[in-house]
């Protein structure tokens, strides 16, 4: 008597096939969301760091370090454009207010044409400037402010603000959407 031989069929193999490229799929998708929530966690964590190397450097010189533009940015300082990543807020480094390094955003990259922040563009990066008394309507009683931020966060749709951002504001103008995150403060 001839014996025989049971294997699967091409159908069941394609089941078999699409059903693995499926759970690929979402394992794939899950780990890019997972992989966005980290970078947006630290780059909340890097402003956070900043915000706290700007005060340590108000308390040791009275004031908030001037911005240096950097090129392609409208006056702005911000974390990208070549070699200016290493160079980021390099007044705050320095061994009396114990910072060793500012951070970066974790993608870093920006249009060097167009580096000016804005929550719309896709540059990564952060940025910064400091403004004199009274600037845009600000209450010149409370002296020069800064404003930080982070242009874009993988969390947050382009062009939009993070609902955590604190923004900032004066009567003559909003800086909270000048990037995804927002945040400043006076002098005093």
């Amino acid at each position: 008597m001839q014996q025989r031989r049971r294997g699967f069929t091409i159908v069941e193999l394609l089941i078999v096939i699409v059903v693995i490229a499926i759970l690929a799929a979402i394992v794939i998708v899950a780990y890019n969301g997972v992989q966005g929530r980290a970078r947006d966690s630290r780059r909340l964590q890097d402003l956070e760091t900043i915000v706290k190397a700007l005060e340590a450097y108000k308390t040791t010189h009275g004031n908030y370090p001037a911005a240096v533009s950097t090129s392609g940015a409208a006056g702005w300082e911000v974390s990208t454009n070549g070699t200016s990543a290493t160079n980021f807020l390099s007044a705050l480094v320095s061994s009396t207010d114990g910072v060793s390094r500012i951070p970066v955003d974790p993608v870093n990259t920006g249009d060097a044409a167009d580096l000016s922040p804005a929550a719309a563009h896709n540059n990564y990066e952060y940025f910064y400037y400091r403004y004199g008394a009274g600037e845009y309507g600000c209450d010149s009683s409370r002296g020069e402010y800064y404003v930080v931020g982070i242009t874009r966060l993988d969390g947050t749709a382009s062009g939009q603000n993070s609902p955590s951002s604190p923004g900032f504001s004066c009567s003559g103008r909003n800086w909270s959407y000048e990037g995804a995150w927002v945040t400043g403060s006076y002098t005093n």
